[in-house]
């Protein structure tokens, strides 16, 4: 039995170096950083084409009637508008327009994007926000912009930021759709660790 033991033992401790020195000697692969490149480029596009996609929907609205308290789809106001076009796409909004500005990311002025939430003071312009609007192109400058919303006066319409009107009403704007972060493989977990 002692024998049977010691063999045993000695048929383990074999292997196990064996296993050890075998790994040990196995290089390690190098990071893939093309793949890394390629996915993250794959990312960006589907966030861009779930963007583009938002606003070919949001601009088959056009010409909708202005309602206060609507939500479409064939009268809107202009937060049951901005909530109607994201909820079709997955995102839930709140209903009035002073909260969906917490429903994204605030965005600076100089880094505007198309899908971007935009708000103005209402008709008072004491100060709060009273309209909301989908950005739908940046100018050059990533200053000034077009966006799509519900006017009272022309239903669903677009303008541009430096329309006299929304000029001096502007507020902010907040990011809903965010880039979507890469999976990170374990390798880049223990670097980021580091």
């Amino acid at each position: 039995m002692k024998l049977f033991s010691k063999l045993f033992i000695f048929t383990l401790v074999s292997v196990l170096s064996f296993n050890f020195t075998a790994n040990a000697a196995d290089p390690e692969p190098a990071p893939n950083f093309t793949k890394g490149i390629k996915e993250l480029a794959k990312i960006t596009k589907e966030n861009t084409t779930q963007i583009e996609n938002l606003l070919k929907f949001a601009y088959k609205f056009k010409g909708v009637p202005y309602r206060l308290g609507a939500n479409g789809p064939h009268r809107f106001d202009c937060s049951g508008f901005t909530s109607y076009v994201f909820r079709e796409f997955g995102y839930k909004l709140a209903r009035r327009a002073s909260l969906q500005v917490h429903n994204g990311k605030r965005v600076e002025r100089g880094n505007l994007k198309a899908g971007d939430l935009v708000f103005f003071g209402g008709r008072s312009n004491r100060g709060g926000i009273g309209h909301v609007g989908i950005i739908t192109e940046v100018d050059a400058n990533g200053h000034d912009f077009y966006f799509i919303h519900a006017s009272t006066h022309n239903g669903i319409t677009v303008n541009h930021s430096t329309n006299s009107y929304y000029k001096v009403r502007y507020r902010g704007a907040c990011r809903v759709i965010q880039p979507k972060e890469p999976e990170l493989s374990l390798l880049d977990e223990l670097k980021k660790s580091k």
